[in-house]
């Protein structure tokens, strides 16, 4: 799902996806949130319905120029998601269009004083803690796979799946203990 100032999909859709709300073949409307009359509202979503983590994309070279009002927009839906218990996780990509040290040698990703500042402030535009945001490299300009750019992502995956297995496991002790 794309979001983008003043438009891309509404924060309000968002959240109703996380919610489980959103039922499959909706499509998304930039102009007017779902109601909850529409055929595509779920009224009584699952856990598999819902969202078990939330994952945004956003590019390193540029996160200390992205426009207030969109930053705004992303962060509503993360502060919905917190409240929600819902992981909120982070790629920061182009990593070598913003650290000329890490376009030379990826492995210097997590020692790059560029990368590390624009963490920080992703971190504190979007609400999501540091150990959250995943510096990555797209495939853009490569032929082959490449070590270095699996083993990044590998890495951020293995952790979403954690906390996304995390989350379920909460919601569904909590089911059960409102269940007895």
């Amino acid at each position: 799902m794309g979001a983008e100032k003043d438009s891309g999909v509404l924060s309000e859709d968002i959240i109703s996806a996380l919610k489980g709300h959103i039922k499959e073949g909706y499509m998304f409307n930039f102009e007017t949130p779902l109601s909850e009359s529409s055929f595509y509202y779920n009224k009584n979503p699952t856990l598999s319905d819902q969202m078990h983590c939330l994952v945004f994309v956003m590019p390193a070279d540029t996160i200390s120029t992205q426009d207030k009002k969109f930053l705004q927009k992303i962060k509503s839906v993360v502060k919905a998601a917190s409240s929600m218990g819902i992981p909120q996780v982070i790629f920061m990509t182009r990593v070598d269009l913003a650290c000329p040290l890490t376009k030379k040698k990826l492995q210097n990703v997590y020692k790059s004083k560029k990368i590390k500042d624009n963490m920080q402030i992703c971190s504190y535009e979007l609400a999501v803690p540091v150990n959250r945001i995943f510096p990555v490299l797209n495939y853009h300009e490569q032929i082959h796979m490449d070590e270095d750019i699996i083993c990044l992502m590998l890495d951020a995956l293995t952790k979403i799946i954690y906390w996304a297995n995390d989350y379920v496991l909460k919601k569904s002790s909590q089911q059960q203990s409102t269940c007895e």
